[in-house]
């Protein structure tokens, strides 16, 4: 693949620009701690030819990070409407993507490309009026990390428009919004409650634009792309960015579907016929999201217009995303808490022991294990097999062909695959045990593997080309089938994030059928799916659009027996928008200060307090069942916020369930553990009067059985072989004289204050390598020649078992690699090779067979 080109920005605080009273300087030295590096993108291209120069350190562009708070909103207020002084410059605002948004960042541009760059931003036309939230998330996207097509000119694109369709009498729940009357039962008084929502349930017609996000083009243009990201297999689906455009392009069998159907030309959306031999793409204006701005201001030469303004800047075509080889990805995932949770996975032996306690129960027993223990033991079994020394899965868990050959890691990999003494090497075993024991962790809040993996979404391509050239939409798929041949033809359960009520969970049947054989075979062994245009599958499953969301999809047929069957729940007001208004700096400010949270993780949190409390009153059950579809509308007015301004808050009713949340949760929050093990240690001499009242709830639901079961796993099967050995003998060059005492005390010291730095960057959770950097440069100073300071430094460091040896393997890893290779004379080499399931010797791994050979 293209090394994709990175550049170096100033990330800054808002609070250091107004503690400098919004004139900040900073030296070249103390710039290197808000230094952050940034992917290519269509802004940082623009930058370039403004400038009129490509240059590594971006220094007319500044992110400003202000979370949301009432102070940073105050100190936010000045810095949108002023701007301030950095090194002597003034910086204005210019906007921020979705993704920053979220984060609280908005990016500052020096004034003086403030001009140029707005009008790039807007392709030469200013708006005057708009709904701002929905504007500057689609002028914003030129900051959307890409690769780029470099082409002298743009492939024929031709742009139809939306489809839409109306599914009749669909079984929904959904919100209606009336006052509701409340009589206190204590006093008699009668109040009315204004705007309250409440879940209801019938037959609806529901709207659906079935290829909402999503266009395709020929086989072609895929070699085309792929070529440009440098692949070595083409991709079938790719993400497409351009100003004002977002959406998936997929292959499709263009003008062979339309020659065998004396299909000569394809319309667009203002009338124009295309020849079909000519086309390369063929996209909708629900990928173009500069449509109405366009239209308005160019009527139907509106596309021809935004296509000349792309040559005018100097636009290429973006790739954000494209489907990858199941070659070169896992078709084994992890499961998550939210997808578990909304299943039915409760085991009536574990209830049975939550309710009536019995001091003989064991979890660990199989006769006691319920669907979830089931389902967590390929995790429990892998893990096992690492814990007893297993080179291999010892190996592919640490991430063997999955590693950035620079890191740490893969050079630990290669050092244990050169010779099998360094299996016992201190770094390597204290990586081990971080990573397992953080996966451990991970399993007690729901991360289990399963079989399955994440696929990109796209609508039928066959239907898409029928829409696009007049004919009857009929599509190649029937309602409740999908076609993904990388998985086997049968039941399925596709699920997406972030999921909140049970409904979203879709079943359906993966299929192949005599259209698909003959058009989609180059879907095979690739991470895309085909929906159908016949079902609520894109709003049943949180809302989804095709322009590169992602489902995943298993066939394992414990989690397809669990699905529970209930109406889908429908947002019958979607992407409700606040009113446009006009597009000036009182209106931007108040964007800013209104889009700089998130609350998507608060409500997925209730709903967990929620899915996880096990009831058998039907009263309570029903007002659960009531509150998490609620929460799923909640969720979707969040997602689409940043775009429309506009999100439901949450009642005071709801918010109670965050005072508590379930006990396996804690996992996943290690203050609030800390918290509830004190509060516990506390109650256990405090009176009935004076308990504490825990953060956190039991009950017998499936996820904290499997968080009972991993801590009981853990304490039976976690024993490692404390066997320890210093291979320094191993690591270090026997030809050099290494006597100088000096550099090798300055060395030791140098150490033990990494050491110390070390610690503290972990527990204040700061960046690890911009410290790492700071040494390495530190040590590149001392005046001594690299590969006999590099020996220096494996002498200090391998002298005990209990030195620091990660500062050494970081700076000098290359050098003790051939070290040690020189020193392993005669030894066996280990490689892992792919192999097949039917070879003698082949070990499973995440669904993938490979053969371990010694050389």
């Amino acid at each position: 693949m293209n090394v994709k080109k990175t550049y170096t920005l100033l990330k800054i605080n808002i609070k250091d620009i107004h503690k400098s009273n919004y004139d900040l300087k900073l030296s070249a030295d103390d710039e290197k701690s808000c230094q952050v590096k940034q992917q290519d993108s269509p802004l940082l291209r623009q930058l370039n030819i403004v400038r009129g120069c490509e240059r590594e350190r971006v220094d007319e562009l500044i992110i400003v990070e202000a979370k949301h708070t009432p102070k940073n909103l105050e100190l936010l207020a000045v810095l949108i409407n002023e701007g301030f002084l950095y090194n002597g410059r003034r910086f204005v605002r210019f906007g921020k993507s979705s993704s920053q948004a979220k984060d609280g960042m908005t990016v500052f541009v020096d004034q003086t490309y403030y001009a140029g760059l707005m009008e790039r931003s807007q392709l030469g036309v200013p708006v005057r009026q708009c709904v701002i939230p929905k504007y500057e998330s689609y002028r914003c996207l030129i900051f959307s990390s890409c690769q780029f097509v470099e082409t002298e000119k743009l492939p024929y694109i031709v742009m139809v428009d939306e489809y839409k369709k109306v599914l009749p009498a669909q079984h929904v729940r959904y919100a209606s919004i009336q006052d509701r009357e409340y009589t206190n039962p204590s006093t008699g008084e009668t109040n009315v409650y204004k705007n309250q929502k409440r879940i209801e349930e019938g037959y609806h017609d529901v709207g659906l634009s079935p290829f909402d996000g999503f266009g395709v083009h020929t086989k072609e243009i895929s070699e085309v792309f792929s070529r440009a990201l440098g692949l070595d297999y083409t991709p079938a689906g790719y993400q497409i960015r351009l100003p004002f455009l977002k959406g998936m392009s997929v292959e499709a069998p263009i003008r062979d579907f339309y020659r065998e159907r004396g299909i000569t030309h394809v319309q667009d959306i203002f009338g124009e016929s295309h020849p079909v031999e000519k086309i390369d793409c063929i996209w909708n204006v629900s990928m173009w999201k500069a449509y109405g701005i366009f239209k308005e201001e160019f009527g139907e030469k509106a596309w021809k217009t935004y296509l000349e303004r792309l040559q005018t800047y100097g636009y290429q075509i973006g790739l954000s995303k494209f489907t990858h080889h199941t070659k070169d990805i896992p078709v084994y995932a992890k499961l998550n808490f939210q997808y578990l949770q909304c299943l039915d996975l409760n085991n009536p032996a574990y209830s049975l022991q939550f309710k009536q306690p019995d001091k003989n129960y064991d979890i660990l027993d199989e006769n006691n294990h319920g669907k979830i223990i089931k389902l967590s033991r390929y995790t429990t079994e892998l893990f096992e097999k690492i814990i007893k020394g297993n080179k291999f899965y010892t190996l592919k868990f640490l991430g063997i062909h999955d590693t950035d050959t620079n890191s740490l890691t893969s050079k630990y990999i290669q050092a244990v695959l050169i010779n099998d003494r360094m299996l016992t090497d201190p770094p390597f075993r204290n990586l081990l045990k971080r990573k397992l024991n953080k996966a451990i962790t991970q399993m007690k809040y729901g991360k289990i593997y399963t079989e399955g993996f994440y696929h990109i979404i796209v609508g039928d391509i066959i239907g898409y080309l029928e829409y696009c050239a007049g004919l009857d939409v009929k599509g190649c798929l029937d309602a409740g089938q999908f076609y993904a041949p990388s998985l086997p033809d049968g039941e399925c359960l596709s699920f997406r994030s972030p999921l909140v009520d049970p409904s979203e969970v879709n079943k359906v049947r993966l299929v192949r059928n005599e259209i698909t054989n003959k058009y989609l075979t180059y879907f095979k062994d690739q991470d895309l799916c085909m929906i159908n245009l016949h079902d609520l599958t894109l709003p049943q499953q949180g809302g989804a659009d095709e322009d590169g969301d992602s489902f995943f999809l298993t066939t394992n047929e414990i989690l397809i027996g669990s699905k529970i069957e209930k109406p889908i729940v429908i947002d019958m007001d979607d992407k409700q928008a606040v009113t446009p208004v006009d597009y000036n700096a009182e209106n931007i400010l108040h964007y800013e200060c209104n889009s700089r949270d998130n609350r998507i993780g608060e409500i997925t949190n209730i709903a967990t307090a929620i899915l996880n409390q096990v009831t058998e009153d039907e009263g309570s059950r029903k007002r659960n069942e009531d509150n998490i579809s609620l929460l799923r509308l909640y969720q979707g007015k969040e997602i689409d916020f940043i775009k429309t301004g506009y999100r439901w808050t949450l009642s005071k009713q709801l918010r109670t369930y965050m005072k508590k949340i379930p006990y396996f949760l804690l996992y996943n929050y290690p203050k609030k553990l800390e918290v509830y093990n004190k509060i516990k240690e506390a109650n256990k001499s405090a009176g009935d009067d004076d308990k504490i009242p825990l953060n956190a709830f039991r009950s017998p639901s499936a996820l904290n059985e499997l968080c009972d079961y991993a801590t009981q796993w853990e304490r039976k099967n976690l024993i490692w072989d404390r066997t320890a050995g210093s291979n320094g003998d191993l690591l270090i060059d026997h030809e050099l004289t290494l006597t100088d005492r000096e550099l090798m005390r300055q060395i030791k010291r140098l150490l033990n204050r990494f050491k110390t730095d070390l610690r503290n960057t972990i527990a204040e959770k700061e960046d690890m390598g911009r410290m790492m950097e700071a040494y390495q440069e530190e040590i590149r100073k001392i005046p001594v020649e690299d590969r006999l300071l590099a020996n220096y430094f494996i002498k200090v460091s391998y002298r005990t078992v209990m030195e620091d040896k990660i500062l050494c393997w970081s700076v000098f890893g290359e050098i003790m690699l051939e070290n040690l290779k020189r020193n392993t004379p005669g030894g066996r080499r280990s490689t892992i090779l792919k192999a097949d399931f039917t070879e003698e010797g082949a070990y499973e791994f995440l669904g993938k067979y490979y053969k371990l050979m010694e050389e």
